[in-house]
């Protein structure tokens, strides 16, 4: 069998790496396991001990580096200077868990490379009753993104963070049927790539097309995972992904001569995918758009992980990139964590990119860029990696005068500070993380959360009146129609990323679909599909759905996409409109006559021209979740009314006919985002309606002042107040978007920031009572509030006078604000952008 083919290569590997019996007992006992039909989470338990987790720990307790009383880079140092040159490298390998262990000084395996995009991408655990208890999983990303909520997208992080310690300490692995490799304590998430093109296949994984919004994600999800309880260490470690301007899947025919070292243009080949693209990317549009959000969660919120991404930017791989990793990310940002190559991006740089002349060269460059940690390939049907260019080519090339054994040391020295800030070299038992039960996971708070956060993100686009006084929405009584090939899936649900969410098997049994809950939930439920699949363009099934939906009162329409399918990780759309047999089915149900709901699952947007003009109601509901089915029937019978925002722009099914897949240029007509887009969309960004009614009030004065630079005895600020009330006759929730655009002759004309049209700047959330008035929201504004990127990439301020717009899609109130000149010479620049050196690098920033 191939378990014991990956036995055989385990234990030789394990020879000629000549680390011990305690790691050849942990796969001998892992694999044993698998051979008799898997590993369960308790049989995992059983052999996890804290050996196999910590260092330091008797019979090695003497090194230096074990000494708690003296600084951690003495420590790390230490540790270092005992490694041999062979053993180092082994030490920088993502997913070679359980290998990669040095017995000899008692430094056990890790594993580099969990994911946690939207819950602990592991196997389920075991309780304290010996229940099986799976990762708690919420929604997808773009969901989340749609609650503008900040406190939400903090508290999964830290739900990640104290699932993850759990199920470390069980010694619970990856999501593979054999448990392996063993969940470290770092994960390769946030994905904080901007939602630049519609048809890009991971727009499920990132919260948006705006670069604040993806900032306060990014710097939410990490200080609710990194920072726990027992500040003295590290609850865990956060990767952002994917570094930088990684947002093409593939594949795409485009410009590119012969595959041939140093590159060959945009696409190597004429072949256009995320391991070939080298886009070029402006300085401006870096600044302002790309690096935006990574800047923010590494300075703001400290995170102390980031993923170079497969393509290159401006003739360099991201992986090799050392103005990239060094200028920007350690010197400029300081960035004190660690850096992981996507997996196989270290290989690119030779092999897709051609930009070394030789593997070899390609891990010279990547090292010396500052990529810390490789990921490399692991052979079908074995659940690690083996062996990867850092172990078999690091030596060498240091032997061969190519690379500095200090570089080496460095990247070391990133990774293993990291380990012993999250306490594994320290004594475990009086760490309260070594004491994290094992019914933390999915535990009743940790679903609260996750039902809370799903309620929040469901988008209402459209509900008109279908009588006097009534509205399609929310259905209070009749026969429901429920209908559409959605309306059964549990495992669409879910989206892309995820854990094992059933207990006992890889299914979804467990996760309740749109059916089972409106009927929970509502006693006259009648279902037909209407289609086979999402995909089908077989019509067989039409007559039936349409008598179904005559018979009803209301008709519920579930269509959509779906991740595994339609669009995912290595697969972009061509279209993005519903499939044509979901189109054909909408139109033959709206001729049934009644009020006809649609509801629609998907990543990236679906441009739905004609749902919008005929439908009576539409929600958006992405990819829900695992609670993703009760929280729709809830929100459509009215029980909940928690609305959330657009966090992108639905644009109408000709946009994608005006952009080029391949164009990184966020400002070119038409326009990308919102914020340059200057065509009417179908929906905006921030738009959503609610059951209730909402009136804003602003509570300053129309126009407010603030200096260009503070100084002196004066504030530096001004205050806007705006209050919220509930003037319908429901509770709901409400979320206030706040924007600023540059006014006429504020900014130079021929500038690409004077292209933008307004741009966010702050977002708030409030739950109100019927009749209920909010307490005062205050909106600082400063000079920096209102900075834009000068072309040649510095963060500048210019004094004028720009509009504030407080809004909630439907109201807008307006406030001016003068930026008052602290010189004569404008702008005045807050951060000033470092080009690479173009003699010696060939990327040009332009």
């Amino acid at each position: 069998s191939s378990l014991v083919a990956i036995l055989a290569q385990a234990t030789t590997s394990l020879t000629r790496h000549t680390f011990g019996c305690l790691a050849m007992a942990l796969v001998l006992a892992l694999l044993a396991a698998a051979l008799v039909g898997g590993v369960s989470a308790s049989s995992a338990s059983s052999f996890a001990s804290q050996a196999a987790r910590y260092g330091c720990l008797e019979g090695h307790e003497h090194y230096l580096f074990c000494n708690t009383q003296l600084p951690l880079e003495q420590r790390v140092d230490d540790l270092i200077s005992r490694l041999t040159l062979d053993e180092k490298p082994t030490l920088l390998e993502a997913r070679y868990s359980p290998l990669g262990n040095i017995s000899r000084l008692g430094v056990p395996q890790y594993d580099w490379g969990g994911n946690c995009i939207h819950g602990v991408q592991s196997r389920c655990g075991t309780g304290s009753q010996n229940d099986t208890r799976c990762p708690t999983s919420f929604p997808n990303p773009n969901h989340l993104g749609a609650s503008f909520n900040y406190t939400s997208w903090q508290t999964m992080g830290r739900v990640i963070g104290v699932e993850m310690r759990s199920l470390w300490r069980q010694g619970v692995g990856e999501n593979h049927g054999s448990n392996l490799p063993p969940f470290g304590l770092d994960c390769w998430s946030p994905n904080i790539n901007v939602v630049r093109d519609p048809r890009w296949g991971r727009n499920m994984e990132t919260a948006s097309e705006d670069p604040y919004l993806l900032s306060w994600f990014g710097i939410g999800v990490t200080e609710g995972l990194q920072k726990g309880d027992d500040r003295r260490y590290l609850q865990g470690v956060v990767t952002l992904k994917h570094f930088v301007a990684n947002s093409l899947e593939g594949t795409w025919s485009g410009p590119g001569g012969p595959a041939k070292y140093p590159g060959t243009g945009l696409c190597p080949g004429g072949k256009c995918t995320r391991h070939t693209i080298d886009p070029n990317i402006s300085a401006y549009d870096l600044a302002s758009t790309y690096l935006k959000a990574f800047k923010a969660s590494v300075v703001q919120g400290g995170a102390l992980g980031v993923m170079c991404s497969y393509n290159s930017v401006n003739g360099v791989p991201s992986c090799a990139n050392q103005w990239l990793l060094g200028q920007k990310l350690r010197k400029e940002w300081g960035f004190k964590g660690y850096v992981t190559g996507d997996s196989g991006a270290v290989a690119d740089i030779y092999n897709q990119h051609f930009y070394a002349p030789t593997m070899e060269d390609a891990v010279v460059d990547a090292v010396n860029a500052g990529t810390d940690v490789q990921s490399g390939g692991w052979p079908k049907d074995h659940p690690w990696s083996v062996r990867g260019q850092y172990i078999d080519m690091i030596p060498k090339a240091v032997r061969a005068g190519k690379l500095s054994e200090q570089a080496v040391d460095e990247a070391l020295r990133h990774t293993l500070m990291l380990r012993f800030r999250l306490g594994l070299f320290d004594p475990p038992d009086n760490q309260p993380y070594e004491h994290v039960s094992p019914d933390a996971v999915r535990s009743p708070e940790h679903i609260a959360a996750a039902v809370d956060a799903t309620e929040q993100g469901l988008v209402l686009l459209k509900n008109e009146q279908i009588g006097k006084g009534t509205r399609a929405l929310p259905i209070r009584s009749g026969r429901i129609a429920a209908i559409g090939p959605h309306v059964t899936s549990r495992g669409a649900l879910l989206g892309n990323y995820i854990g094992q969410i059933c207990p006992g098997n890889q299914g979804f049994d467990c996760v309740e679909n749109f059916l089972e809950a409106l009927s929970a939930l509502k006693a006259e439920v009648t279902y037909a599909p209407g289609l086979s699949g999402l995909t089908s363009t077989d019509t067989s099934l039409f007559p039936h759905a349409v008598e179904v939906a005559k018979t009803a009162d209301s008709v519920v329409l579930f269509l959509g996409l779906d991740s595994s399918e339609i669009e995912k990780e290595g697969q972009d759309r061509k279209d993005i409109s519903l499939p044509s047999g979901q189109l054909a089915l909408f139109d033959a149900v709206i001729e049934a006559g009644k009020p006809v709901t649609v509801v629609l699952l998907n990543g990236g947007i679906v441009a739905a021209g004609k749902v919008k003009d005929h439908a009576s109601a539409i929600v958006e509901a992405w990819y829900p979740g695992f609670f993703g089915a009760r929280a729709v029937a809830r929100s459509l019978l009215g029980l909940t009314n928690r609305w959330g925002k657009l966090p992108v722009t639905i644009y109408g099914e000709k946009y994608i006919e005006q952009v080029d897949m391949l164009d990184f240029d966020m400002a070119k007509a038409p326009g990308r985002t919102y914020k340059y887009f200057t065509d009417e969309p179908l929906w905006p960004f921030g738009f959503g309606l609610s059951y209730t009614d909402f009136k804003l009030q602003v509570l300053s004065g129309p126009v407010a002042q603030v200096p260009q630079q503070g100084g002196g005895a004066g504030k530096d600020y001004a205050v806007l107040k705006l209050q919220v009330e509930n003037v319908g006759k429901m509770a709901g929730d409400e979320v206030v978007l706040a924007f600023f655009r540059p006014l006429p002759g504020t900014l130079p004309s021929t500038s690409r920031a004077a292209k933008i049209r307004k741009q966010l700047f702050d977002f708030r959330r409030v739950g109100l009572q019927a009749g209920e008035k909010s307490d005062t929201l205050y909106f600082f504004v400063r000079a920096s509030t209102f900075a834009v990127h000068a072309d040649n990439g510095d963060e500048v301020s210019y004094a004028g006078s720009y509009e504030v717009q407080l809004t909630n899609g439907l109201q807008v109130e307006t406030v001016r604000v003068d930026v008052v000149a602290a010189a004569a010479l404008q702008p005045v620049v807050l951060d000033a952008w470092t080009p690479t050196e173009s003699n010696d690098d060939p990327m040009l920033v332009i």
